[in-house]
This record gives C-alpha cells, sequence and structure tokens, in this order.
C-alpha cells in the first residue's frame, strides 16, 4: 500500500530563514520535514522550534553516527523522548549511512529505551550498563526509526545484518515511481519536487534495488 505524502529536508542561512521556510511548508501542505546538525546547531533543538512554528507538520531529525560527532545513542533516546513528548508524538529519527554493525546497535539501544525505559548493552560500539529513560515517549514505543538512503547509502548483508527489521522506514532517492512490490520495511521516495511517497510493506518479501538518486533530494514519509 502506497500513502502519498509531501514533505522535505529543511534548511536556512539563519534561524529566520529556517523558520520561513519552516512556515511556508506548512502553508504548502508539508507532512514531514527533517533536519540535521549543521552551522544552525543541533538538530533536534532546532526540529522543536520548528515544531512551535507549524503545529501538526512530523517533524524528523537525520543523525549521522559514522563520520561526525554525536551522542551516545541512550543519550539521543532520551533527548528524542523529550522531544517526542513536547511535540505532542511527532518525532522521527532518521539515521545517516554508511549503514554498520553500530548503526544497528544504536538503533536497538534507542528502541529498548523507549519501550522499556531501559537500556543494557556490552558493546562493542555502544556499551552501558542501564541507561533509564522515564518517561517514555509520547508515540507508543517511541519515534519512528527511518535508514536514510537518499545519498545512495544501501543496506547489505554483513555488519548490519538485522538492521532493516529495526527500523520502521526507509527513505530512497527519487526519480522513481513506487514499486508496485511490497517492501519491508516501507519506503519513503523522495523527489526533486519535495513529494515523497511512503510504502508500507508486507513482512517477508526483499526490497529491489534502490534506483539511480537524481539531485537533489527532498523527502516525505507516511507514519503509523
Amino acid at each position: 500500500m502506497c500513502d502519498a505524502v509531501e514533505g522535505l529536508f529543511l534548511s536556512g542561512r539563519d534561524t529566520g530563514a529556517l523558520r520561513a521556510a519552516a512556515e511556508r511548508a506548512g502553508r504548502d501542505g508539508i507532512d514531514v520535514v527533517f533536519l540535521r546538525d549543521g552551522p544552525l546547531g543541533d538538530a533536534i533543538v532546532l526540529a522543536s522550534a520548528v515544531g512551535s512554528w507549524v503545529p501538526g507538520i512530523l517533524l524528523g531529525v537525520r543523525i549521522d553516527l559514522e563520520t561526525g560527532p554525536h551522542r551516545h545513542p541512550t543519550l539521543l533516546a532520551r533527548e528524542m523522548t523529550t522531544f517526542d513528548r513536547v511535540s505532542g508524538g511527532r518525532a522521527v529519527l532518521a539515521f545517516t549511512g554508511p549503514f554498520t554493525e553500530a548503526t544497528a546497535e544504536a538503533a536497538t539501544l534507542c528502541r529498548e529505551m523507549w519501550t522499556n525505559g531501559v537500556a543494557v548493552g556490552a558493546g562493542p560500539h555502544y556499551p552501558v550498563a542501564g541507561a533509564i529513560n522515564r518517561p517514555l515517549p509520547e508515540r507508543v514505543g517511541g519515534p519512528p526509526i527511518a535508514l536514510d538512503l537518499t545519498d545512495g547509502a544501501v543496506t547489505t548483508p554483513g555488519p548490519a545484518t538485522g538492521l532493516l527489521a529495526l527500523c520502521d522506514l526507509v527513505l530512497v532517492p527519487a526519480g522513481a515511481a513506487p514499486p508496485s512490490a511490497p517492501l519491508t520495511p516501507p519506503r519513503l521516495r523522495t523527489t526533486s519536487a519535495g513529494t515523497l511517497g511512503m510504502l508500507e510493506l508486507d513482512p517477508g518479501v526483499a526490497p529491489p534495488e534502490p534506483p539511480t538518486p537524481p539531485p537533489p533530494p527532498m523527502l516525505c514519509a507516511r507514519m503509523p
């Protein structure tokens, strides 16, 4: 099943421009925006601001675990919990590639924090003795977790085996009609115009190879 929605990667040269872009997205009927750390600062803080400027829109945070500074996943999970609560359950967490064993470990810890309120892990990347997360997120089970494939990153067997099963959404490049075959997990199709299609997939069917990404990506998602 494909539910077409609209969204985009949100940015601005300063906070005024970011607010103008966010408010324009709201007026244009955009359903979800995604932010990432950059010159304007922390993505979670910026997304919280966007949530106050544009009620009702879904608020995505894109996290790079491999090439940039980042939080321990249990701290990320706690901060995303607070963000989800203050935004009324509108938070979405997207991991960017490359996808490795560390990505799967981080996603597992986040899910445990959001579901059980505690996470314990031996590592090897993110050891934790018993992180506590109270209260739980607004959304039951926590924010949806997405894998951002819009830069051409892929998930393959090996170090990241099982990662897809931990995620709710996959963000894929623009340029092709939504696939007719069911996929697991859902795919978000991005287009240069900003329209995304999200697919809810049928478990057990392997996803096809992603299409060649055209520039520039803009993005959208369907949430449960």
